[in-house]
């Protein structure tokens, strides 16, 4: 008896599955099939833009009607496709890497995929973005490498790729440091590192996600010479209005940010009483002088394994002297190097962080000091604000290059 009971039990569970199997099939499906073309786009007009064309139309009134397709060329022998629902009365064709006209054909397709006959229409694109980019593309040596900069109007996803005739035959290649340049900023800037201080051929392309690629730039450059400084020859060098040390258990002090550990656990990390109620201030002693090119801080990992957090600076300055006044005053005896403001990639809540804003914090927030600059013996770090929104001191390690 159990056994006819358990037979018709899984009859009916099969049943009920194929059933369900049929009936998810059949609203997949059109409800009726239509063999008929759909009518034609009318009305058609054309705006023109930076690397693309978007084009408006009315559509045609059959009740069937899924969406219009425009079929092209970016350049010959790329062929590209862009679709535009029945919603809406316009859709974009992108890609062009030129200004020459572009013939763009436009088919109505219903709902049983039944394609019309097509509709051509030429566009002229403005001048694409990887074009706007090169015409303002400026590169200048700096300590270690150059610096570039160029405008990006549109915000187009653009690539700017640095190449280098290391051997002096003709034959470009990226060397070590020399990493493509990604970015949709309104104005890309970056620096290039890890090139050494000699005359060498650059070249300079910009590059779009369609693979059009903008003309070369050629340049001769012959980057400075820098060197990370050896942090042996430092020491803490404590002015009466400096900040005062956190010991919680441990020796928590100015030197833990040029041990060398770049990812310490706790307590091996500068970190200042936390009740400051004013801009705080840590001084070094270099041990001689030296034209500082660039910096970099490496922000302590918290509890909850977040950088952009507490402690761990967000708008601070670099002061320098020669001959500081015992006072511990910022007077006249020091000179404001530059003042610094960490960007969170993602822009993201307090505490909470992308993998784009862990692996900046984890590789270092690097700044540049203003070329120019005179040789310095003694720094001060003065914390404007932490991430906090308060004013003390926490790093993890501090780390200078220049010669």
């Amino acid at each position: 008896m159990k056994t006819r009971k358990l037979v018709a039990l899984q009859y009916i569970t099969c049943s009920l599955f194929l059933l369900l199997a049929c009936n998810r099939e059949e609203l997949n499906k059109p409800v009726t099939t239509n063999t008929h073309a759909p009518g034609l786009v009318t009305g058609i007009s054309v705006n023109n833009q930076n690397g693309k064309s978007v084009i408006t139309y009315s559509l045609p009134s059959d009740v069937d009607l899924s969406y219009i397709k425009a079929v092209y060329e970016t350049s010959p022998g790329h062929p590209a496709e862009a679709k535009a629902s029945h919603y809406v009365n316009s859709i974009t064709v992108e890609g062009f890497g030129d200004t020459l006209a572009h013939t763009i054909k436009l088919y109505s397709v219903n709902a049983s995929e039944v394609v019309s006959e097509p509709v051509a229409v030429t566009v002229n694109p403005l001048t694409p973005a990887i074009n706007l980019a090169f015409r303002s593309l400026s590169v200048q040596a700096t300590f270690g490498g150059f610096n570039l900069v160029c405008n990006n109007p549109t915000l187009e996803n653009l690539a700017i790729i640095p190449l280098v005739d290391s051997a002096g035959n003709g034959k470009w290649v990226q060397t070590a440091g020399m990493d493509n340049v990604y970015s949709n900023d309104p104005v890309i800037k970056n620096a290039v590192r890890q090139q050494p201080a000699v005359t060498r051929q650059y070249a300079f392309v910009v590059r779009d996600r369609w693979m059009n690629f903008s003309d070369t730039m050629r340049v001769s450059l012959t980057p400075l010479f820098e060197q990370m400084l050896p942090k042996s020859e430092w020491s803490n060098y404590v002015l009466p209005q400096d900040a005062g040390i956190l010991n919680n258990g441990g020796r928590t002090d100015v030197p833990y940010i040029y041990d060398g550990d770049f990812h310490p656990g706790w307590p091996r990390c500068l970190f200042t009483l936390e009740q400051a109620g004013s801009p705080q201030t840590v001084t070094l002693d270099l041990g001689k002088a030296h034209i500082l090119s660039r910096m970099q801080v490496n922000p302590y990992k918290e509890v909850g394994n977040n950088y952009y957090v507490r402690g761990n600076v967000k708008d601070f300055e670099i002061w320098a002297s020669n001959s500081p006044n015992l006072n511990g005053n910022l007077d006249g005896s020091w000179t404001k190097l530059t003042t610094c403001h960490v960007v969170k990639p993602s822009g993201s809540p307090y505490a909470t962080e992308t993998a784009a804003d862990q692996k900046l914090a984890y590789d270092g927030w690097q700044f540049d000091f203003p070329a120019g600059q005179t040789a310095y013996r003694y720094l001060r770090i003065r914390s404007l604000s932490n991430w906090q929104g308060s004013y003390f001191i926490n790093i993890a390690e501090f780390t200078l290059w220049g010669n």
